[in-house]
């Protein structure tokens, strides 16, 4: 009997239990006054509030293929090649335009002739006509005693013809006068364009070489994907290749996602250290806030906000490029009372919290402050050591 009354209670003692551990338990949140800041972190790079840009060759006309160019952050001294652009193209093209220049001295050579020529014989058909003309009106006889009146028309008509011939030749030389000289300024003008397709195409050519203008550390620039000017790579005119760093005033170019940029400003204070050496911290300030975030890696659809700040000091070890991890500082320390940002229930625009109340929850609104990623401030409707729920939760 006593087996079969523990086989019906122990089932039932473990429903029990079964039931008080399917109870949710709420976890508490103690409002307390703590240090209240807002930081937001970034990561970015050193690099030289001023520099002298080093540039592709201006001259040219459409991209030039770069051929070798000094490592980045090699110490060049002035005077000295920085890059060098691949010539053998703009060899090519001079030496065709130096090939169809030739083509038109050549066919000025032979309009020139011709023209001699025709000119020639115009000018001798003229002669001749002048000629006959003069012998017809030297020898005409009008008198009817001695010609009839059929020989003087004829003879009439005749110089008409001549003179009608000679006015003929006239307006064929003044035509062909017209004629030739448009024909020579065309093949002068072409010849010219020639000439200054020649003359530019040996101003590339000695230009190909970019020489540094003073002494410096070459730093190369990167593309919107990311890459740095190399060998085989079609730079265009007037392009960035790099530039010469004034290395004693730097600067750090900071990313901030645009997710976790909470009200940056100018004049926030930075602190960051460099990646290769976490032990050391500097300070600076923000001198510049992009006005909208942009994506920095190709294919990466995230975007972050651009910070330039500047370093109180500039130890002699930093150089260009350094990485550096950085803390902006947005809000000063205070005390506040704090609640995570989890516990706050969003209703139409009103916030509210829930306040354990013995062994109920009571659901009060509050007047919400500044927040950091994890906390917010509360300013009004709350005090100090009041419990609320961690996890808001409308049904409670």
């Amino acid at each position: 009997m006593s087996k079969k009354l523990l086989a019906l209670l122990v089932p039932i003692w473990l429903l029990g239990c079964q039931e008080v551990s399917d109870k949710p338990t709420q976890l508490l949140y103690t409002v307390e006054s703590k240090p209240f800041s807002i930081t937001v972190d970034a990561e970015g790079e050193l690099e030289a509030a001023s520099e002298t840009v080093i540039s592709a060759p201006t001259s040219a006309r459409g991209a030039q293929t770069l051929s070798w160019v000094v490592p980045e952050y090699s110490q060049v001294k002035k005077g000295d090649v920085i890059a060098r652009f691949d010539g053998s193209q703009l060899a090519r093209r001079k030496r065709f335009s130096e090939f169809d220049k030739g083509k038109v001295a050549q066919d000025m050579t032979v309009t020139d002739s011709d023209l001699t020529t025709r000119k020639s014989h115009l000018d001798s058909d003229k002669s001749i006509v002048s000629e006959e003309k003069r012998f017809a009106e030297t020898f005409s006889i009008d008198d009817e005693r001695i010609r009839s009146k059929l020989d003087i028309l004829d003879q009439l008509q005749n110089v008409e013809y001549l003179n009608a011939k000679e006015a003929y030749f006239e307006w064929q030389t003044d035509q062909f006068s017209s004629s030739a000289l448009g024909e020579m300024e065309l093949l002068k003008l072409q010849s010219k364009q020639h000439e200054s397709k020649i003359a530019m195409y040996n101003a590339n050519l000695e230009s190909l070489e970019v020489i540094a203008p003073h002494d410096g550390l070459l730093t190369l620039n990167a593309d919107w994907r990311g890459e740095k000017p190399k060998a085989g790579q079609a730079l265009w005119p007037g392009q960035k290749i790099g530039g010469l760093p004034d290395i004693s005033s730097l600067q750090a170019k900071l990313f901030v996602h645009e997710k976790e940029a909470l009200g940056l400003e100018v004049g926030q204070t930075v602190k960051f250290t460099l990646l290769s050496n976490s032990d050391e911290r500097f300070d600076g300030k923000v001198t510049k806030v992009s006005p909208y975030p942009q994506s920095i890696r190709r294919g990466d659809p995230q975007k972050y906000y651009e910070v330039i700040a500047s370093l109180n000091e500039t130890p002699s070890h930093f150089t260009p490029g350094n990485k550096v991890l950085a803390t902006l500082l947005v809000q000063e320390r205070k005390q506040a009372l704090l609640v995570p940002k989890h516990s706050i229930i969003n209703d139409n625009n009103a916030f509210f919290v829930l306040v354990k109340d013995g062994s109920q929850f009571q659901r009060v609104k509050v007047e919400l402050g500044q927040s950091n990623l994890s906390h917010t401030e509360v300013l009004e409707g709350l005090s100090p050591n009041q419990q609320i729920a961690l996890v808001a939760n409308k049904e409670l």
